[in-house]
């Protein structure tokens, strides 16, 4: 008889998986999880059929729920600026974008270091920065001042991607060793990158 499933119960699963491969890597047995969580290996292929699948499931709800998140607080800028100038419009959605989504997305050094192990198989990494690095190119194309040194935006979205990936990369380094540099470090410098390509400093957001 099939086991019945739950919500909570799929929950602690993708859980305690996301915790233990950020742990001890993708070479954690499905045999290892059932243990750390207490309940029998069983039970986890009732919810998800493979380990892979699992590996994929973690990191495609953890970046569509970011993502959400994101297109919600940029949809609420553009209804409050209704009355705005495009350019401060902008503005505004980049700023939300370094202050509040970058060291949103920096602070899930879990989510972060699965999308590094499976960068060359099924974490779709490249999409993922570019969604980032084409959006905040944009945003920094709209947002110049008039008479400004304009950006090769080929080359700007390139250089952002690096930062991007640099920036993960960095924080994953963090976790398991003794390099001093953390999110507050790595945001504070792409805000820096992003006024000097502006030519003017951020706005804060509320």
């Amino acid at each position: 008889m099939p086991r019945p499933k739950t919500e909570e119960k799929r929950k602690l699963i993708l859980d305690t998986a996301k915790r233990l491969f950020a742990l001890e890597g993708v070479g954690v047995s499905m045999n290892e999880m059932a243990e750390a969580i207490g309940i029998p290996v069983g039970s986890i292929y009732t919810y998800f059929e493979s380990k892979q699948v699992l590996v994929e499931t973690i990191i495609e709800e953890g970046w569509n729920e970011y993502r959400l998140w994101l297109e919600e607080g940029i949809a609420a800028i553009q209804l409050g600026s209704q009355n705005a100038d495009a350019r401060l419009i902008a503005l505004k959605i980049l700023s939300f974008l370094v202050n509040k989504a970058l060291p949103k997305l920096f602070s899930d050094v879990e989510l972060i270091m699965l999308l590094l192990a499976e960068a060359g198989t099924t974490a779709r990494l490249e999409e993922k920065l570019q969604y980032f690095s084409s959006m905040i190119t944009k945003l920094v194309s709209e947002c110049q001042v008039s008479g400004a040194a304009e950006n090769d935006p080929r080359q700007y979205n390139t250089g952002i991607t690096v930062l991007l990936l640099g920036a993960l990369e960095t924080l994953r380094l963090s976790s398991k060793t003794d390099l001093k540099l953390g999110a507050d470090d790595i945001q504070a410098f792409f805000r820096l990158i992003v006024e000097n390509a502006l030519g003017q400093g951020l706005p804060d957001t509320d």
